[in-house]
């Protein structure tokens, strides 16, 4: 008896969610990307409760200097921007989130940005 191994069958991309790309910047403080990205979740967490933080989803995709990329979804982009706009706090240190571009891809924010 043989076994056969099944392929996953992938979705087509126009049927996939559709995201979004933010470009922020984290004002004074250096932070290392753990603290960054767990502190973040917590302070959007609070702000929008565990189903407005599943329905937008926020990832983040780099940390580099103090430089942040996060992809979302399509049409939350603007809930995302304004809940940074609550954050004063990570890991107990002062912090300003700037949103700097949004994007449809990554590729044209670093070439934008020199990332």
């Amino acid at each position: 008896m043989k076994i056969e191994k099944k392929k996953r069958k992938t979705i087509p991309s126009s049927q996939r969610e559709k995201k979004r790309y933010l470009l922020l910047e984290v004002l004074p403080e250096k932070i290392s990307e753990k603290d960054f990205y767990f502190g973040l979740w917590i302070e959007l967490l609070s702000f929008f409760g565990s189903k407005g933080l599943a329905e937008i989803k926020p990832k983040l995709v780099l940390y580099k200097d103090n430089k942040v990329i996060l992809k979302c979804k399509r049409g939350k982009e603007t809930e995302l921007i304004a809940g940074m706009a609550f954050v004063r706090k990570i890991r107990n240190k002062k912090v300003i989130l700037v949103p700097l571009t949004t994007s449809g891809s990554i590729k044209k924010i670093k070439n934008e940005f020199n990332l």
